[in-house]
């Protein structure tokens, strides 16, 4: 009885303390960090990873703590870690895309299509997005959403920089001067988004017609009659 029972406990050891030591062999340690080239704002901060990462036990590294951990910064938008091999891991970090700059006071901030505020203009390579002329962060998000709205729009790829003027009036300033004075319509249905959505079709091709003719100063979509005045005239045309 005495033999059995002993050999019982060997056996239990031997289950227990065998793959604790076999697991902790440098043969499991990682020895490789692949980051993905798509991070190029994180890459000091991977680089610091990949450095505590390197020679630590790839079975006791938590996936879901270093993608959580990542994904608090704000510049992130997903993160994925993959165990490829024994002694390797991949850690691809997807950035914000950047939508809009927007710039309050001497600042100028990388936006995304949210409207929030991700990173400054020197983080990231320059792209030809609307300037966003802001006093607040819930200005640049109110900007944005009516940006955001209007994007499908041929007129939206000349769009150079916007502001408000006041509480739903904005002013939009196209790539060659022209601006565009117009407001908001609030309601969010089909109705008044195909009206909304209509006027600008329409301010596109005044725009794009009447400019081959004359410079324009500004084109008013505020009234139910649009008015364009041309540069170095005191009088203004109603269409």
């Amino acid at each position: 009885m005495k033999v059995r029972l002993l050999i019982l406990n060997i056996i239990m050891y031997l289950v227990y303390m065998l793959p604790q030591n076999f697991f902790r062999l440098d043969y499991f340690n990682i020895n490789k960090v692949d980051i993905q080239e798509n991070a190029n704002m994180l890459q000091p901060e991977l680089t610091k990873l990949s450095e505590k990462l390197y020679n630590k036990n790839i079975i006791y590294i938590d996936s879901n703590e270093i993608k959580e951990f990542l994904e608090k910064d704000v510049r992130v938008e997903d993160v994925t870690i993959t165990k490829k091999s024994l002694g390797e891991i991949s850690i691809n970090v997807k950035e914000k895309d950047l939508s809009y700059y927007a710039v309050i006071g001497k600042n100028i901030y990388l936006v995304d299509k949210a409207g929030e505020i991700f990173a400054y203009l020197n983080e990231k390579d320059v792209e030809e997005v609307p300037f966003i002329v802001a006093n607040s962060e819930d200005e640049i998000k109110e900007i944005t959403e009516f940006l955001n709205e209007i994007s499908d729009l041929a007129i939206f790829k000349n769009i150079s920089q916007i502001y408000k003027i006041n509480d739903k009036e904005f002013v939009i300033i196209l790539k060659d001067g022209v601006k565009i004075k117009t407001n908001r319509i609030e309601e969010n249905d089909e109705v008044n988004k195909e009206k909304q959505n209509k006027r600008y079709l329409i301010a596109q091709q005044l725009y794009f017609n009447m400019s081959k003719e004359r410079k324009i100063d500004y084109i008013d979509l505020r009234f139910n009659d649009y008015i364009i005045k041309y540069l170095g005239d005191n009088k203004w045309e109603m269409m």
